[in-house]
């Protein structure tokens, strides 16, 4: 009996709303959580205790908005929310203090603080903290309040500064969010290039369909993938105990552009492959065969990714370069049916391009990947390579 195949989004659901998957989420919040609870405790301590401010609210305050940014440019990010902040808690004491908090005064107060931190910074981020900073002043903390004056400018500054020092000397790990970004993205295009395999076989456009839906929703992964990465890079410099890793993120940095270019191509695959079917047109079983190899070779990279073992990436990336090598070598203009129709054609030109996709996220040139390749032209720009697989 034929094994019956679950469709790709059905799988992604279902790993999706797994107790596993869901446990590991809340263990990458850990750490993050750690950071914050840690450093805004220490920010009011420092405030309270040792500046002797009876209400430093904006020490906290300033610790959560500065850690809890996320993404690509963190650390230059957090700078600009400091001395929104900062600038916002200063303009508010010194200027907008006594206004009060009706309506017009709330509508001077956002337009003076945007006025005034425009002529500091040109960054949105500092410019609306500066706002959000000056409404706190004259809504939280109203004349005639026990607090007043520069101290709160001072709790702002003591919260900044806790929430840097805590950046730098408490850091997460630089990578972790990258190559979980890169597990999910790999396990996506092994699954869509299962399912394009499938349907070519089967002659099932909609499953073809299905993977098609799937694989266009992953360019916010690519995103998040790139944002991590700077994220990352950003990290190992500010953290003297990340110095060390910089090679390593630098090196997971060149993954992203061939990580992007493969699920490009995928998606471009499966479009093709889609048109195939419906019109009713025929690919040949080495084509087939071929997709059901580069499926493999991407479910066993999202797997090495996902667990972060060197000793395991030090074994599969040379299987998996092997493998590609072998598929490179198989995918000639032969392996189209006679009489081939254009969408043939074009999924083994795609399916050519991913080679040399998956080649160069192992690690490889694209000089290297593209001679890996059977030649198509009399005149190959780069020389084939010969391999010996036995």
């Amino acid at each position: 009996m034929a094994k019956q195949r679950m469709s790709t989004r059905e799988r992604l659901q279902l790993v999706d709303k797994s107790l596993l998957s869901r446990l590991k989420r809340v263990r990458k919040r850990l750490l993050p959580i750690l950071q914050i609870g840690l450093a805004a405790g220490f920010a009011y301590f420092l405030a309270r205790d040792v500046a002797g401010h009876p209400r430093p609210f904006f020490a906290p305050i300033s610790v959560v908005i500065i850690i809890g940014m996320s993404g690509g440019d963190r650390v230059s990010k957090s700078v600009d929310m400091a001395l929104g902040c900062v600038l916002g808690v200063l303009v508010g004491d010194l200027i907008f203090y006594r206004l009060g908090d009706g309506g017009w005064q709330i509508a001077v107060i956002v337009a003076g603080s945007l006025l005034i931190a425009s002529f500091f910074s040109s960054s949105i981020l500092v410019n609306n903290q500066a706002a959000i900073g000056a409404i706190l002043i004259a809504t939280i903390m109203p004349p005639g309040a026990e607090v007043t004056g520069i101290d709160r400018t001072v709790d702002a500054v003591i919260g900044c500064l806790v929430a840097m020092a805590t950046i730098a000397l408490i850091p997460q790990a630089p990578m972790s969010s990258a190559r979980a970004e890169v597990s999910k993205v790999m396990g996506i295009v092994s699954s869509v290039l299962d399912d394009v395999a499938t349907g070519i076989q089967n002659k099932d456009p909609q499953v073809i369909h299905e993977a098609l839906d799937m694989i266009r929703g992953t360019q916010t992964g690519i995103d998040d993938l790139a944002a991590a990465i700077k994220s990352g890079e950003e990290a190992s410099r500010v953290s003297p105990f990340l110095w060390g890793t910089r090679r390593y993120i630098n090196s997971l940095a060149r993954v992203i552009p061939p990580v992007d270019n493969a699920v490009r191509t995928s998606r471009v695959l499966a479009r093709r492959a889609q048109v195939l079917v419906e019109d009713d047109d025929e690919a040949t079983q080495t084509q087939v065969e071929i997709l059901d190899q580069l499926s493999h070779v991407c479910l066993e990279l999202s797997e090495v990714y996902d667990v972060n073992s060197r000793v395991a990436q030090a074994k599969v990336i040379p299987d998996c370069v092997n493998e590609l090598r072998m598929a490179a070598q198989r995918a000639g203009m032969d392996i189209v049916p006679e009489n081939a129709v254009l969408s043939a054609y074009a999924i083994l030109a795609q399916t050519r391009s991913l080679i040399v996709d998956l080649l160069m996220v192992c690690g490889m040139s694209r000089e290297s990947a593209l001679a890996a390749l059977v030649p198509t032209s009399t005149t190959p720009k780069y020389e084939p390579e010969t391999f010996d697989f036995e």
